[in-house]
């Protein structure tokens, strides 16, 4: 069985559970339970947005991120639906008001950047102490530029990347809810099954008992924690900016004895 699945749309966010689809939209849960379903489908602009139509005719709508979270919600939703229906429909749907939600850490994912910054300015503090006592040892200054610019380097390399995956799964991604099964040096491993009865598993250094992961179905490595981008794409530019500030460092230090 895949893992639960989830559905990101605009003001509204969807769970797929055990027995039932689970919708919170501003702040009020809505369970839909499975024997009332009559069918969910895709439908709408691009095919983003999932219809469940209830035995009664009533319908709830969520538009997802991208259309292929969509179909594959909707194929899992169905695939999970009873033989038998109540007719009931609507009137087995419960609804509860729920609280505020809390605010995410605003520093969370900062400790790369921040090993980074801490990096540079150590260096820069080398660098001057190197012009200070060795003002004619120029080899020395080459030598050692090498170091930050083959950080900034690989630090340029896995920042543009990880923007990259980031535009990728916000196209075409699905969201299920892995499960945490240890911690290792910080990291916790999750573990869920995607849509085709595949085990993966995802480390983060959000260390919870559950996490929102975003995978890509034509990608078996790409997959991410399920994060705003809007707080996602400030954290990725500041990590590039670290990186290509070591990279300028680096060519400044290795080759200003060439450098007119």
């Amino acid at each position: 069985m895949s893992s639960s699945q989830i559905v990101r749309g605009r003001g509204a966010t969807a769970t797929l559970k055990k027995s039932a689809v689970v919708v919170d939209r501003e702040q009020v849960r809505t369970t839909i339970p499975f024997e009332v379903i009559q069918e969910t489908r895709v439908g709408g602009r691009r095919a983003r947005t999932v219809e469940i139509v209830l035995t009664d005719g009533m319908t709830h709508e969520i538009r997802a991120s991208n259309a292929t979270s969509a179909t594959a919600f909707a194929a899992a939703v169905n695939a999970g639906l009873p033989v038998e229906l109540d007719p009931r429909g609507s009137r087995l749907v419960r609804t509860k008001r729920l609280r505020a939600p809390e605010a995410p850490p605003l520093f969370t994912g900062w400790r790369i950047p921040s090993a980074v910054l801490c990096g540079a300015v150590a260096y820069c503090g080398y660098l001057i102490y190197l012009g200070v006592a060795h003002s004619s040892v120029l080899i020395i200054g080459a030598v050692i530029g090498l170091f930050p610019l083959t950080l900034g380097s690989v630090g340029t390399f896995m920042s543009v990347k990880h923007l990259c995956d980031k535009v990728v799964l916000r196209r075409r991604g699905v969201t299920v809810e892995a499960l945490s099964t240890h911690k290792l040096h910080g990291r916790s491993e999750y573990r869920f099954i995607d849509g085709e009865g595949n085990k993966r598993t995802f480390k983060s250094a959000l260390n919870t008992g559950r996490l929102e992961v975003t995978y890509d179905p034509r990608n078996s490595k790409r997959m991410a924690a399920s994060t705003s981008l809007l707080l996602a794409v400030p954290v990725t530019v500041l990590k590039l900016a670290v990186a290509l500030g070591l990279v300028a460092v680096g060519v400044v230090a290795a080759f200003s004895p060439v450098i007119p």
